[in-house]
């Protein structure tokens, strides 16, 4: 099943690279360079059903308050938070956000995936 995925990522080669194995999991992507062109993003009319964020990135807010962000609005969206610099403590994210350290491997975003996004 296709899904409608939010890759938010400063660092173009890394953007780039999340965004192709994204789609090559079969899915739609729409990318943004920092959680403010995201919020933007996530504002506009068509639904995500995903999220992928770095933590560290430029703007107003970061990967972290973005996703804190997500979880306050409905529908709750699912998010994947993807970093090389931190590991969040246990139990600061909720049920429906996964972490995956840098790098990852293409199983694990696709287990990450499939463990969060349900068919519509």
């Amino acid at each position: 099943m296709q899904f409608r995925v939010l890759v938010v990522e400063d660092d173009e080669i890394l953007r780039w690279l999340m965004t192709e194995a994204v789609s090559h999991l079969g899915h739609d992507v729409i990318q943004c360079s920092n959680a403010d062109q995201a919020l933007l993003q996530l504002a506009d009319s068509v639904p995500f059903d995903l999220v992928i964020t770095d933590v560290r990135m430029p703007g107003q807010v970061d990967g972290m308050e973005l996703a804190r962000i997500i979880w306050s609005t409905p529908p709750q969206l699912p998010v994947i938070i993807v970093s090389g610099h931190m590991v969040p403590k246990p139990g600061l994210l909720p049920a429906n956000a996964r972490f995956i350290a840098k790098p990852c491997t293409l199983e694990m975003l696709s287990n990450a995936i499939d463990d969060l996004v349900k068919p519509r």
